[in-house]
C-alpha cells in the first residue's frame, strides 16, 4: 500500500554542524514510514480499528520493528502532538523575529494545525477519542497544551507591545480564548465534516481576530466620542 505523507517527523535531534550517520538516517526513514503509514490508515479506518500489524505491513517493515520506535500504538498520537507543539514553537520564533505581523503568523499557524487532522473526519475523531480514553495520551496532551498556552501568551504579549493586539485583555486570556476557539472549530467539524477543517478554523480565527486585534486609532477616537 502506498502511504500518504501527512507530517514530517524529526526523530533525531542534532546540531546543524553534525551530519547524521547512515544508521541514523536509516532509523529516521523507518520511523517516518511507520508514522506516515499509521496516519494514513487511521484517516481511513480510525485509531482503534488500525492494528500494529497493518501499520508495519503498510510501511513494509517487520511487525517487531514497530516497537523499536514506538513503545505502544498510543505513542503515535503523542508524537502527533509533539509535531503540533513544534509548529507553535516555530510561530513564537517567527513572532520574536518581528518580520511578520502577529495576525499573519497566527493565521498561518491555525491553518498548519488544521492540515493533518483535516485529512478526514475519521482521523479527527480518533484523535479526540484517544485523548479522552487513554490516560497516558490525555496527561501528555494536557502537558503540551500548557506549553502551547505559554508560547501563545508570549506571542500575544509581543503583539500588545507592538500595538497589534488589544491591551485591555491579558495576553494569557487571549491565548486561552484562541485555544478554545480552535478546539471548538475542530470538535464541531469532526462531528460533521462539512467542507474542510481549514475553512472551519479560518472562519473561527476571523471572529477571534476581530475581537483580539487592536482597534485602529480613528475607530477608537470615534468610539470615545460616542
Amino acid at each position: 500500500m502506498k502511504t500518504t505523507r501527512l507530517l514530517s517527523v524529526s526523530p533525531v535531534h542534532s546540531s546543524p554542524a553534525r551530519l547524521l550517520s547512515r544508521r541514523e538516517r536509516h532509523s529516521a526513514a523507518v520511523r517516518q514510514r511507520l508514522f506516515d503509514a499509521a496516519m494514513h490508515l487511521v484517516a481511513q479506518h480510525g485509531f482503534q480499528a488500525t492494528t500494529v500489524e497493518e501499520i508495519t505491513q503498510a510501511a513494509d517493515v517487520g511487525k517487531g520493528t514497530f516497537f523499536n520506535y514506538f513503545p505502544s500504538k498510543e505513542e503515535l498520537l503523542n508524537l502527533f502532538g509533539e509535531i503540533r507543539l513544534g509548529k507553535v514553537r516555530a510561530a513564537l520564533e517567527a513572532a520574536e523575529e518581528g518580520r511578520e505581523s502577529i495576525e499573519k503568523i497566527l493565521r498561518r499557524l491555525e491553518l498548519a494545525l488544521a492540515e493533518a487532522p483535516g485529512r478526514s473526519g475519521e482521523l479527527a475523531r480518533s484523535i479526540i477519542l484517544t485523548l479522552l480514553s487513554s490516560e497516558t495520551v490525555r496527561l501528555r496532551g494536557c502537558a503540551r497544551l500548557k506549553q502551547a498556552q505559554t508560547m501563545f501568551t508570549r506571542i500575544f504579549a509581543l503583539g500588545q507591545k507592538r500595538g497589534e493586539v488589544r491591551r485591555d485583555i491579558a495576553a494569557a486570556d487571549l491565548a486561552r480564548f484562541l485555544k478554545e476557539s480552535h478546539f471548538g472549530a475542530f470538535l464541531l467539524w469532526s462531528l460533521e465534516p462539512a467542507g474542510t477543517l481549514a475553512a472551519a478554523v479560518n472562519r473561527s480565527f476571523e471572529h477571534f481576530w476581530g475581537f483580539a486585534a487592536a482597534q485602529p486609532r480613528a475607530r477608537a477616537k470615534k468610539g470615545d466620542r460616542q
